[in-house]
């Protein structure tokens, strides 16, 4: 979300006997062949020695051509919440070396120490569900590093959760397409520093980019806190079960859109996440912010400060936010029904195919500020409402609804969620995520939901500069709180340097910070 200025006025073979890898062309189940074993049984803790597996050994075959990850599923899914992360198709990538992750690193601005490992890389289609009432089984793709070099002997599972890149096919986060080249670099210092310290990481893509368009798969819900979280813990699930000899514990670590994927994570994991211990959360400038915000930016008195072809991605996220949740919540084609008509099929179009970019030429001929590109009826539904100048009238369906997907998708974090050790990053000269629009995330972290979060700011970073600054940091906390390692100097500064005038600075509004 490097170009998102949200300034001051608004502010991610077979498992047991179900899953099918590496399937023959009748679509049966294959055995686990020598070297491998049922993740399910104990003696794949073990090493070679003894006929259990290794970081070297994975449990299942990885027999699928790479890019078949993102085809469908080659059998029908059935929901069970016992064959969430169940590996459905899994390909081998060529080997990422050290100097690789280096040269990379350098590319992109990265400030840390030298990497000191590459990494075996495995590209995947797994099983999740889907935020929606019925809880609709769906798949995920995304990416398996595995060290060649690990930060200890029993490495906890890193998930990186990645910023916005837009709701297409060709936008997912695995394929680092030239599509999305404004946000690969963020993706690359997200995910490289923790591959280069050793850990084992997996880059889950999230339902619905996968298979994109087909039948019953509707696009990835941008920041829909139930959608999001889920395919970010079945990603840690996925990967345990390709390899068995890592660790329970699990690290969510997020940027941007991807902080709120990882945040949506820790609330959801006490009752979805069974079986995992989230043991620590990292988050560079998340956007842990009221999602009314996307109503709100349809309110005339909002909407007049971000023109679409001077800050367009305000149009974006807010046109991306609304058109996904209600493809997933109220059915197929119900997104482009909240949108002008003459522009309904023209917002289609846009979602099907652009990714994150600094100009949207598209919109810009649809309109002139964000709510020209809704229904007048929708925008006179929401608009006031988000920004707090209106209630919700009970009997006002349309009303009551939108309400409810706002506050849905910023859960509260309560009981083991609070007490996660938490670390959130964030550049004093961020742009994106202004420091008054910060300041209502930390709002809702450190006074309403009092979590274990200690904030680290660097004064002259911006909203992708942090994680270049920081990434080698939250290395070595997460080897702090995960493998006994010594816990790194406190920042120089934390929530308290956050000032405007000498005085602290206020959560900024509209919308309200609910």
């Amino acid at each position: 979300m490097k170009h998102l200025a949200l300034a001051t006025a608004l502010s991610s073979a077979l498992f047991a006997t179900f899953a099918f890898v590496g399937c023959s062309s009748e679509d049966k189940p294959i055995e686990n062949p020598p070297g491998t074993c049922d993740p399910t049984k104990e003696q794949c803790e073990g090493d070679a020695g003894t006929g259990g597996l290794t970081l070297k050994t994975p449990a299942l075959p990885c027999a699928d051509a790479p890019n078949s990850v993102y085809d469908a599923p080659s059998s029908a899914l059935v929901s069970d919440p016992a064959k969430r992360g169940d590996l459905l198709r899994c390909g081998i990538d060529p080997e990422l070396t050290k100097d690789a992750i280096a040269a990379k690193l350098t590319e992109v601005g990265y400030k840390g120490k030298p990497p000191t490992s590459g990494a075996r890389v495995y590209r995947v289609l797994f099983q999740t569900e889907r935020g929606d009432a019925k809880n609709s089984v769906g798949a995920s793709s995304g990416l398996v590093y595995i060290p060649d070099t690990p930060r200890a002997e029993k490495l906890p599972v890193v998930v990186a959760a990645r910023g916005s890149r837009g709701q297409a096919a060709a936008c997912t986060a695995s394929k680092f397409d030239q599509a999305a080249e404004s946000v690969n670099d963020d993706l690359y210092s997200l995910v490289y520093p923790l591959i280069g310290a050793g850990y084992a990481v997996v880059l889950p893509d999230l339902a619905g980019y996968a298979n994109y368009g087909a039948a019953g798969n509707p696009p990835s819900v941008y920041a829909g806190a139930a959608d999001v979280g889920k395919s970010t813990l079945d990603a840690a699930r996925a990967i345990r079960k390709l390899f068995p000899v890592l660790d329970t514990k699990v690290v969510l670590v997020g940027h941007s859109q991807g902080g709120h994927s990882a945040l949506s994570a820790l609330a959801m994991a006490p009752t979805y996440g069974a079986g995992l211990d989230v043991a620590a959360v990292a988050v560079y400038a998340p956007l842990w912010l009221s999602q009314r915000s996307w109503g709100a930016a349809l309110y005339s008195g909002v909407s007049k400060d971000f023109p679409i072809a001077t800050v367009p991605s305000i149009a974006a996220v807010s046109l991306w936010y609304h058109y996904t949740h209600a493809e997933l919540l109220d059915g197929p084609g119900e997104g482009k029904k909240l949108f002008a008509p003459g522009k309904q099929d023209q917002i289609k179009a846009f979602v099907d195919s652009k990714c994150w970019a600094g100009k949207y030429p598209d919109l810009e001929a649809l309109g002139t500020l964000p709510d020209d590109l809704f229904d007048p009826a929708f925008v006179k539904g929401v608009a006031l409402v988000s920004a707090g100048i209106n209630t919700c009238e009970e009997t006002d369906a349309l009303c009551v609804k939108w309400r409810d997907r706002y506050a849905a998708d910023r859960p509260r974090l309560t009981g083991k969620a609070a007490t996660t050790p938490m670390l959130l990053l964030y550049g004093a000269k961020d742009t994106t995520i202004a420091p008054n629009r910060m300041q209502c995330a930390l709002d809702r972290l450190l006074k309403e939901d009092k979590t274990k979060t200690t904030v680290c700011v660097e004064p002259e970073a911006t909203h992708g500069g942090i994680v270049d600054v920081r990434s080698d940091y939250v290395n070595d906390w997460i080897a702090s709180v995960t493998l006994g390692g010594a816990a790194p100097a406190a920042c120089a500064a934390n929530e308290t340097s956050l000032t405007e005038n000498g005085q602290p600075i206020l959560c900024a509004t509209p919308p309200p910070n609910e």
